[in-house]
């Protein structure tokens, strides 16, 4: 499946799986995938509908065509959906894309001069518009359907419907999503993790007494030239800071800083429900470890407003010659997030008495297969370095 054009075969039954949500009439079938689900895009006289049709992974969504603002095609035969509520659909595959963008044009054009000749001066700008996918365990159609069944003819009443089971789905996934926080803090806290600025000083002057300052400086010295197959794209380079390293670890790094990286998230990313760890030994001798948990803005165009994050931060320090960071960060609850990991490094370098050197280096880690693995990488990446700028210019602002 994934491929194909106008469906002649079983039309009836494709677009009587709707119900009447779709308008008087059908216009055209068309087959394609989205997320990763193999279906059928139907354009009816009022609104526009996919189902897929790969067995367990059942997805239904439908909204009126009316509430389109733009149909932007994407490579050679995807196509972008955006709505006038803020959301994007992208749907891929298409045989005949150029025809389904014209026929979505088309069937809009006609839907908004429908409207207008109704009375409306506008479509409703309030219209309720459901996040209906999602990386996490999906409701099968068959419900969306009964629940069509039982109100009146009323697209406007269906999609009350909809968003009201839809409401009550997400209100169980918050509970589920801070049971599973609740559960990850009592886990943290059981852990021998030891906090404060003393810890830190401690740690590091073990790791000097356990090893012989030449022994540190070749080993960063490797560090810098070494490519690290994680992080092959270099996102950041040459940025001058005025700390120096052992001022930058206690204002921004340390487990008492002044700036911790948390108020960054709050302040800058607009993150909420922040929860970490502190530093601690890892059991190497060596580095150092913590977990961020959190929310952050979603900014793809399909899933939550917030974003369930985690991410691992590791830390070397090589005496005065610098500063190793390791990220690892996972997200939840995003179509295909579950496809990815980001992977950074951040390489802090003493070139002065008070100054240092920024270099952040990245990598997009794919732990499963899908189609969209190009436009994540760009996406992702820019996104990732346009973070790391914000955070360098926020440091710049606390000095």
């Amino acid at each position: 499946m994934g491929k194909g054009g106008d469906i002649s075969e079983n039309k009836e039954e494709i677009a009587g799986s709707f119900g009447p949500s779709l308008g008087t009439r059908v216009e055209s079938i068309h087959s394609c995938v989205h997320i990763l689900a193999d279906g059928h895009l139907c354009i009816g006289s009022e609104s526009i509908g996919f189902r897929s049709i790969d067995l367990g992974n059942e997805r239904t969504i439908v909204f009126a065509l009316v509430d389109i603002s733009s149909v932007d095609e994407i490579d050679s035969s995807d196509l972008c959906i955006k709505t006038r509520s803020g959301e994007d659909f992208i749907f891929g595959s298409f045989e005949n894309r150029d025809d389904v963008v014209t026929a979505l044009k088309e069937a809009n054009k006609k839907a908004l001069s429908t409207f207008s000749a109704d009375g409306d001066k506008a479509p409703k700008q309030e219209r309720k518009m459901l996040r209906r996918t999602t990386s996490l365990p999906d409701i099968s159609s068959r419900h969306l359907l009964e629940q069509g069944d039982s109100v009146d003819d009323s697209f406007d009443e269906l999609l009350e419907s909809m968003a009201d089971m839809t409401l009550g789905i997400e209100q169980q996934k918050e509970v589920y999503a801070a049971e599973q926080r609740d559960e990850a803090n009592t886990s943290q806290s059981k852990r021998t993790i030891q906090g404060g600025r003393r810890y830190s000083v401690e740690f590091f002057s073990r790791v000097l007494k356990s090893r012989a300052p030449k022994e540190i400086e070749n080993a960063w010295a490797k560090l810098k030239i070494d490519k690290n197959v994680l992080y092959p794209d270099i996102l950041i380079e040459g940025v001058v800071i005025p700390y120096s390293i052992d001022d930058f670890y206690e204002t921004f790094l340390g487990n008492e800083a002044k700036y911790p990286r948390e108020k960054f998230m709050v302040e800058k990313q607009k993150a909420e429900n922040i929860e970490s760890t502190k530093w601690h030994d890892t059991g190497d001798g060596f580095t150092l470890g913590r977990v961020y948990d959190y929310y952050n803005p979603n900014p793809a165009p399909m899933g939550p407003s917030m974003a369930q994050a985690k991410t691992e931060y590791t830390l070397q320090r090589y005496n005065k010659c610098g500063i190793q960071i390791c990220c690892t960060t996972t997200v939840s609850g995003v179509p295909m997030s579950d496809c990815f990991v980001i992977e950074n490094r951040i390489l802090l370098e003493q070139t002065t008495d008070d100054a240092i050197t920024i270099k952040v280096d990245c990598g997009l880690r794919f732990v499963k297969r899908t189609m969209f693995q190009k436009l994540i990488q760009v996406t992702s990446k820019g996104g990732i370095k346009k973070t790391w700028l914000d955070y360098i210019e926020w440091i710049k602002s606390c000095s």
